[in-house]
């Protein structure tokens, strides 16, 4: 990625591409390229799941409005409806190995504790990526010159927060005043032993969790 005369170019294996603008939206996946941002974050490993289709008499008891939802869990809790009607949720874990089949035990007791009519329910799908974190748990958007932006650290949180700030980013890119947009611009911050901190990033999950078991 780098500016030539007036405009972007992006060098991928497959082509060249070359743009009045540059979005960097890549989160948990910031190339090299941009250090700075790269290392202001800490990517951890997110699983998903989906189950398979649930029946009418099921989406009766199990959020009967189709609504997302999430709680304030540091262990998030989490779970929309796919148009097939299948339950998609997930979770976190402290060793990956295994994983998929270890979520399927876990959140399985988790749904039927929430929902008992999801007792024994199976999953037809698992998979996982990589979610960025950061200290303060806020986004962090910037300027990389001239018609150039970027942001990183969705946290967990980015389905509803990239719609909010995809567009106000879309906004700039065609060429509105950032000062008029709700964008709140830094430069970017790395953190201090950044590689480190991506090793030891998976055992927040225990803070987490105690902090979750304590709460009333």
């Amino acid at each position: 990625m780098q500016r030539r005369g007036d405009s972007w170019v992006a060098r991928t294996p497959q082509g060249m591409v070359t743009a009045d603008s540059l979005v960097l939206g890549t989160n948990g996946y910031t190339a090299a390229i941009f250090p700075e941002i790269r290392t202001e974050v800490v990517p951890v490993l997110s699983w998903q799941m989906a189950t398979a289709p649930l029946g009418d008499n099921v989406r009766k008891t199990v959020l009967p409005a189709r609504q997302a939802m999430s709680d304030t869990h540091g262990d998030l809790r989490f779970m929309r409806y796919t148009a097939d009607n299948r339950l998609v949720t997930g979770g976190a874990l402290l060793n990956p190995v295994n994983g998929a089949e270890r979520l399927k035990r876990i959140v399985g007791a988790r749904l039927a504790g929430m929902f008992p009519a999801l007792n024994g329910v199976g999953f037809d799908h698992v998979w996982n990526g990589r979610i960025a974190m950061t200290t303060d748990y806020f986004p962090r958007v910037h300027r990389l010159g001239q018609n150039g932006f970027a942001w990183a650290g969705c946290n967990g949180r980015g389905v509803a927060l990239s719609v909010s700030l995809g567009r106000e980013l879309a906004r700039a890119a065609i060429g509105q005043d950032p000062k008029d947009l709700a964008l709140p611009f830094t430069a970017p911050t790395p953190l201090p032993f950044n590689a480190l901190l991506q090793r030891i990033g998976p055992l927040k999950i225990l803070q987490y969790r105690w902090n979750d078991a304590r709460e009333v």
